[in-house]
């Protein structure tokens, strides 16, 4: 179930049914007012994310927002995966949630706010930038957590990592969530936290070979203007590419030094050879000696 919107300049808004859920459960509740507040932090801490996206140039194709913050996805276009941009926008939407509560204790200070009111956007503004801070995809922590590991690691194990670690915490939200209900406490948010962090992970987990063709193909197509950093992967013959590509990292081409039995070197790949070869028929299946034979026999 989808609920969608178009703002200007073609970036459509996508509310989450699990938002959609407490919007009614606020309503049946008589917090609407809680719930009106609640949203507009999310939509403001998500314009944080929107405002330096497209201040980096990126289009946006979709705000999503969800029920304890929101996702902006980029148009996939030449600029490719940058890991420096990739944590400024991350860290936009907390930073927003850190001025939305100075704006508030100003607005108290000078009469226009009630304390009551003033207390509520603290707690909701903390809730979600901490929440948000989570080194877990899709929350903006796990989006720094990745960026900082793709460097050494690679952006697919990096992925990797921050959904391992968004399993992990799902884990103990909910765990924590049943104790308190079986000691007689419940913590309905804890719970759908972690359902919350749980499912989307899941998502996150079965679009891994997506997204790895997407950085893929923004590396193809990538328009190289100065410098990169060189990265070498020594590897045997009987690899295949797509064992090999999943190890390439972002602000950086790859030389692939390709190893027979005696680890005699008997090829040196470039980067381009194994990524084009990803767009060709079976090019994934192929060892590395196979590619290395064909890319002789089309020169």
């Amino acid at each position: 179930m989808k609920l969608q919107v178009f703002w200007p300049f073609g970036m459509k808004v996508r509310i989450h049914p699990l938002f959609l859920l407490l919007v009614v459960a606020a309503c049946a509740s008589g917090l609407i007012v809680e719930m009106l507040v609640l949203f507009t932090i999310v939509l403001i801490h998500e314009l944080g994310h929107v405002f330096v996206a497209t201040s980096y140039g990126y289009k946006i194709r979709e705000m999503a927002i969800l029920p304890f913050g929101g996702v902006a996805k980029l148009e996939h276009g030449a600029m490719g995966w940058n890991p420096k941009h990739e944590v400024a926008i991350a860290i936009a939407g907390p930073l927003n949630n850190l001025l939305m509560i100075l704006v508030a204790v100003l607005l108290q200070a000078i009469g226009v706010w009630s304390e009551w009111l003033t207390v509520f956007f603290i707690k909701g503004n903390l809730m979600i930038g901490f929440f948000n801070l989570l080194p877990a995809l899709p929350l903006d922590g796990g989006r720094i957590l990745r960026a900082a590991a793709s460097r050494e690691r690679g952006y697919r194990a990096a992925t990797e990592v921050s959904i391992r670690m968004a399993f992990g915490i799902a884990a103990l939200l909910i765990v924590v969530g049943l104790v308190s209900l079986w000691v007689g406490y419940l913590n309905i948010g804890m719970l759908a936290l972690g359902a919350f962090l749980l499912l989307s992970a899941w998502e996150l987990r079965k679009q891994m070979r997506v997204d790895l063709i997407r950085f893929l193909d923004a590396k193809r197509r990538e328009k190289r203007h100065e410098p990169q950093q060189v990265r070498s992967l020594v590897v045997p013959e009987t690899m295949q590419v797509r064992q090999v590509i999943e190890r390439f990292a972002p602000d950086a081409y790859h030389l692939i030094y390709v190893l027979d039995q005696q680890k005699n070197i008997i090829v040196v790949l470039a980067e381009d050879d194994l990524v084009h070869s990803v767009f060709e028929e079976n090019g994934m299946r192929l060892t590395l000696r196979q590619l290395a034979e064909r890319r002789k026999r089309s020169a």
